[in-house]
């Protein structure tokens, strides 16, 4: 089952660039052309990664995305935008290296998903292996 990438931008051609170039990489893509309720589509499709494209947003928008990315700590969450947008993402639970000023480059948006995926899947192996190491030490196991 291919990963989920969850698109969540008012701005139609760049969600349209976005998904495909998503989709001709293997994932499945979902755009959402709507702030108002992406919490609850994120709840209910589950994504692996969610990217927040701020082109064309209002202030309160953006507001709106910061808190939104604030609350998903457990999934990767890239965003888009102009530098001058971007760098109030900095310091709100997001990964620099995850924050991406335009000009819009898909090829470097999917590189990125590649990338949030692998630290994902490295944090889960982790966290496993401390549980793993937990339980050893209990049952005095070696």
């Amino acid at each position: 089952m291919a990963d989920t990438v969850l698109i969540i931008s008012i701005d139609k051609l760049r969600a349209g660039i976005t998904k495909k170039v998503v989709k001709r990489s293997g994932f499945e893509a979902l755009w959402f052309p709507k702030l108002f309720g992406a919490m609850g589509d994120i709840k209910k499709h589950a994504p692996d990664v969610v990217i927040f494209d701020t082109s064309g947003c209002f202030s309160e928008e953006i507001n709106q995305i910061r808190n939104l990315c604030g609350r998903l700590e457990h999934i990767p969450v890239i965003v888009l935008g102009e530098r001058s947008l971007i760098d109030k993402f900095e310091g709100h639970g997001i990964r620099e290296e995850l924050l991406l000023s335009d000009p819009l480059d898909p090829e470097l948006i999917v590189a990125k998903i590649k990338e949030a995926l692998s630290l994902k899947l490295r944090e889960k192996g982790s966290e496993g292996d401390s549980l793993e190491e937990d339980l050893k030490d209990l049952l005095k196991l070696e």
